[in-house]
């Protein structure tokens, strides 16, 4: 597959660069949990304007040695088998693609371990820059099967619009829809374990009848009742009681006249969704001041491409 997020590349010096975006879950509704371990789940996913930038490039002068070197401007990010993108290369291994040395480097712009599915992009990144280097015209159903034996969201990565996701990651659907947007990210500076926020998870405690409200046509509908923003995320509960700032800070964004507040995916990241970008960055100013440690992106979706 050609992948719509290449910024460059040369495939006879053998280099790429291409986008590894963020994502946030408009909504993220968490059922039982399989005997995989995993539970199944039904979100909106949506790619924002936040990214990774990798540059990945092939050894054309050296005979092969296999080698894999990391790089990155973010000194906390793994460089062996502890990253995503080094698990990305031993799956094309295992399928048969072989790319000899392989050097990545990984601009670093997403906060890790803020829920924004960093290194899961990261990895789908690398599976579409090797097939585009090496021209191996690997299918899209083929690279999204080996994106899931990477990581259950990494298959959404593949897909470079909103989605509709169920399952434990693996059933995509695009989304149709197209909002005219802000999302303002507030990551606080720590990461919570998936892990044990879904340990913590309990089914009877979520209110399986909340309704997701959003407006499907938001340019046919501007403000008014029919404006309507109601989102739910299953895991805010058991997070939002270990950390109680959390909720107050969905509160505030609420207060700054965000249409919604919510955590995305397993946290630590909220967004808040905002309709005109000078009140969004309203909001961030407010929250930078009274939260210096704290990350703040003002964002767009990428709905499509």
């Amino acid at each position: 597959m050609r992948s719509k997020w290449i910024l460059d590349g040369n495939l006879r010096e053998k280099w790429v660069r291409i986008l590894a975006p963020a994502k946030i879950n408009l909504f993220l509704k968490v059922g039982h949990r399989l005997p995989s371990g995993y539970h199944e789940i039904h979100s909106l996913m949506v790619p924002v304007t936040l990214a990774d930038i990798l540059y990945l490039s092939l050894s054309i002068h050296s005979p092969k040695r296999h080698s894999i070197e990391i790089t990155s401007n973010d000194a906390s990010l793994p460089t062996s088998r502890g990253n995503l993108t080094y698990r990305a290369l031993s799956i094309l291994k295992e399928a048969g693609v072989d790319p000899g040395d392989v050097s990545i480097h990984i601009n670093k712009r997403i906060p890790v371990g803020g829920g924004l599915g960093g290194g899961s992009s990261d990895a789908a990144a690398v599976l579409k820059g090797i097939d585009y280097l090496l021209n191996s015209h690997l299918s899209a159903d083929t690279l999204r099967t080996l994106s899931l034996k990477i990581g259950a969201d990494v298959p959404f990565f593949m897909i470079e619009s909103a989605c509709m996701v169920s399952g434990i990651g693996e059933i995509l659907e695009p989304a149709k829809i197209s909002c005219n947007l802000f999302l303002l990210l507030c990551f606080p500076g720590f990461s919570i374990s998936t892990k044990k926020v879904f340990q913590a998870f309990n089914l009877e405690l979520t209110n399986a009848k909340a309704q997701v409200k959003m407006p499907c046509n938001p340019e046919e509908r501007n403000g008014g009742e029919r404006d309507v923003w109601e989102l739910v995320n299953d895991l805010e509960t058991p997070v939002f009681e270990w950390h109680p700032l959390l909720g107050e800070i969905c509160k505030k964004l609420k207060g700054f006249g965000a249409l919604e507040a919510r955590m995305t995916g397993s946290g630590s990241t909220l967004f808040g969704i905002f309709r005109k970008r000078a009140t969004a960055s309203r909001a961030m100013r407010e929250l930078q001041e009274q939260l210096p440690k704290w990350k703040f992106f003002l964002v767009r979706p990428i709905w499509k491409g």
